[in-house]
This record gives structure tokens, sequence and C-alpha cells, in this order.
């Protein structure tokens, strides 16, 4: 009796752990050249800067969010029909959108370095 549940709990822990749904935490940013933003004073890119971080959190939501339906659907997918499983998406969309954000804010910082604004 014990080992049906063993073999019931290994089975789920393997399937939960199929998706390739990032969390927002393990999405890192993407390479933004600095040299995009150098004809920009310091005061336009703290205003590019401020306008890239108030939109980051809610691309990261839009990332948990995707990952936690994509988690559901396919729980329901390998107890329904497993195949269907085999096709599923995962969250590459949104993570792109955050992975960009992150790599603007990295290089609007990086071209303020260069011109000397203060932080």
């Amino acid at each position: 009796m014990k080992t049906k549940y063993i073999i019931a709990f290994v089975a789920l822990f393997i399937l939960a752990s199929c998706t390739t749904a990032k969390k927002a935490s393990e999405v890192s940013a993407v390479y933004v050249p600095a040299s995009n933003y150098a004809n920009l004073d310091c005061e336009q890119l703290f205003q590019s800067a401020e306008e890239i971080r108030s939109k980051t959190p809610a691309l990261a939501a839009a990332v948990d969010a995707s990952r936690k339906t994509d988690k559901v659907k396919e729980q329901v997918a390998w107890w329904l029909f497993f195949p269907a499983a085999f096709l599923m998406d995962g969250n590459a969309a949104e993570q792109t959108n955050l992975a960009l954000a992150r790599g603007q804010l990295e290089a609007i910082r990086n071209a303020a370095i260069k011109a000397k604004c203060s932080l």
C-alpha cells in the first residue's frame, strides 16, 4: 500500500518539474548595448529608466502568472491526455519581455556611468 503512494508521489514530482516555464526570478537580462542610450543626457536616462522600472513589476507578474497557468495545464494534460503535455509552449514570450526590460535597465545604467551622471 505504501509503495503505491510513493510511486504516485514520485510520478507527480517528475511531472510537476517538466514545464519549460520559468519564474520571474529565474529570468536574466539580455544584452542591450549601452550605445543605444549614449545620445541621451542624464535627465533623459533617468526618465527612461523610471519608465522601464515602472513596467518591470507587471512584466514579472505576467511571467509568474503564465508559469502558474502553464503548470496547471501541464498537470491536466498529464492526467487526461499526456501527449498534449509535449505541445505546451511555456512562457517564453513573457520571459523575453522581462529579459529585455532588465537588459534595457542595465544598458541605461552603463550609459549613465559613462556619461558620469550622479546616481
